[in-house]
């Protein structure tokens, strides 16, 4: 490894290829395997879920079990080392992962999903212990494994509790001798807000509950708040939502006066997107490859995709891979349902999540067959095969911290329709028919007429083959790899090892401080 490498653990409650379960799974597995190209020595840390997928080829290390403290008591947990096969001579680094599984009665991680009951749909009742445990395990882990740490970089509420753990309990501990702490926002709706007990599995007293401490928020413990308050350094994934998360509720979800507060101390870095994966011109899950000049592959995905989906083939394809939640716009979708027929354009979504969604895309294909597909599930070759076939992708977001799919769709040459917010704006811009620049099209105010006011003017420029080419050969020729972000990441982390050396550390007493200005 070369002299600048450094020793960089992410804690993370998802990484692709292992366990994916939307954005956050690609940017871990992405951005660590990009830090192990450029000569880093990367830990992953992850839970041991019991659906987890390890790939042909990787190797399996078993470590010795702890006992983890949880608030009067231990817990056990044990640990098993993965490595990915080595990835010649581009990869100058290392990359590992650093499963954390639980020994105790209830088996936090031996259960079908990851998040959520998968027959219900709902949360798993003890998602507060279930992540709060495996944060406390996995620098039991990375104390046992006894390397030390330059950089330990947390990844939203699942893994908030690290730096705070880092700074406290674990400030003696050897590994984390100069360790500086990153923690990054990837979506600031979701928060982890629990009842006050999970302060004592914390290992902390209940006299630092109050409204000054970073533990409390509105009378209950909010993980994420956790994290902004002790990490070194904050982040999330594109520059307009570093702003947005600070200007007021709409975006801060009640965290914007603590993120104000540490403004000095948050940079927005734009995610990036495997761009060997998701490649048109070497993607397996499509049966002729295409690239920039030569699109005649993309017309034949678009056959491919017509005909899985039982469409005309002369209509416009507009296709979506989502969750179906509030969040990604589909209130908006509900409400223009009977505008977005009127046009001349297919539909196709794949994707799951609250019932009311799936429900009336199920009622929608029963009804029009032959202009809206849906499928209620994950299915890679299918999301690579709507990235290819569609003409034009759909990302009508209420927010969008950073977004990956408008730059996969950019990337084949799909051009992406989506609301002006977060990461969607800092990567699509609105196509001049004069100049012949932009990438896509764009609408502001959060309203289905908007929403469908943009879809209009992509399809009447669809209509127009030579400017359409311009259009998509626009969206092709941008850089959206890791190659950038992780450039970003190794400033973010310089900056805080820098301030470490200095002893600019927090403290609990520094971050009561801070948060009662």
């Amino acid at each position: 490894m070369s002299r600048s490498a450094l020793s960089i653990v992410h804690l993370a409650s998802e990484m692709a290829p292992l366990v994916k379960v939307g954005g956050l799974g690609d940017v871990v597995g992405a951005l660590s395997v990009e830090q192990a190209r450029r000569g880093h020595a990367v830990t992953v840390a992850l839970p041991g879920y019991r659906s987890l997928s390890v790939p042909e080829g990787w190797t399996h290390e078993s470590m010795s079990g702890c006992e983890v403290p949880w608030g009067m008591g231990r817990e056990r947990a044990r640990f098993e080392l993965l490595r990915p096969p080595a990835g010649g001579n581009s990869v100058r680094g290392s990359l590992r992962v650093l499963l954390v599984g639980h020994g105790g009665e209830r088996r936090f991680f031996d259960r079908p999903g990851i998040y959520d009951e998968p027959t219900t749909g709902a949360g798993y009742p003890d998602n507060a212990e279930r992540f709060l445990f495996f944060t406390r395990a996995a620098l039991e882990g990375l104390k046992a494994l006894g390397e030390p740490i330059d950089v330990l970089h947390a990844h939203d509420q699942q893994a908030a509790w690290a730096p705070c753990f880092v700074r406290t309990h674990d400030a003696g501990a050897g590994v984390f001798d100069g360790t500086a702490t990153i923690f990054t926002i990837h979506n600031l709706g979701y928060q982890g807000i629990y009842d006050p007990w999970v302060l004592g599995l914390a290992g902390f007293p209940r006299q630092l509950f109050h409204p000054a401490s970073p533990f409390e928020f509105w009378g209950r413990v909010n993980y994420m708040k956790v994290g902004l308050a002790f990490a070194d350094l904050l982040s999330t994934v594109s520059p307009r939502y570093a702003l947005e998360i600070q200007r007021d509720g709409e975006y801060g979800f009640g965290l914007e006066g603590v993120l104000r507060r540490r403004g000095a101390d948050l940079q927005g870095i734009l995610n990036g997107i495997d761009d060997a994966f998701w490649d048109p011109a070497r993607d397996p899950f499509l049966a002729q490859p295409y690239d920039r000049e030569h699109l005649e592959g993309k017309r034949a995905s678009h056959r491919a995709l017509a005909e899985e989906c039982d469409f005309a083939h002369d209509r416009p394809i507009v296709g979506m891979v989502s969750r179906l939640v509030d969040q990604k716009g589909f209130d908006l979708l509900e409400e223009a349902g009977a505008a977005l027929l009127e046009t001349c354009a297919s539909f196709v979504v794949l994707g799951y999540g609250q019932p009311r969604y799936e429900e009336w895309l199920e009622r929608l294909m029963f009804e029009r067959p032959d202009r809206v597909h849906f499928m209620a599930r994950q299915d890679e070759r299918l999301a690579h095969l709507i990235e290819a076939g569609a003409d034009i992708f759909l990302m009508p977001s209420r927010y969008e911290p950073c977004g990956l799919n408008q730059m996969y769709s950019l990337r084949y040459g799909t051009v992406p329709v989506v609301r002006a917010t977060g990461g969607l704006v800092d990567t699509v811009e609105e196509f001049d028919i004069a100049t012949r620049e932009g990438t896509g099209f764009l609408f502001e105010p959060y309203e289905a007429e908007a929403m469908v006011g943009a879809l209009k003017r992509a399809l009447a420029i669809q209509k127009q083959p030579e400017l359409w080419e311009a259009l998509q050969k626009n969206g092709m020729g941008r850089d959206f790899s890791w190659r950038a972000s992780a450039d970003g990441y190794d400033r973010l982390y310089e900056e805080a090892l820098e301030r470490v050396r200095a002893g600019k550390v927090p403290t609990l007493e520094t971050v009561q401080a801070t948060l009662r200005v």
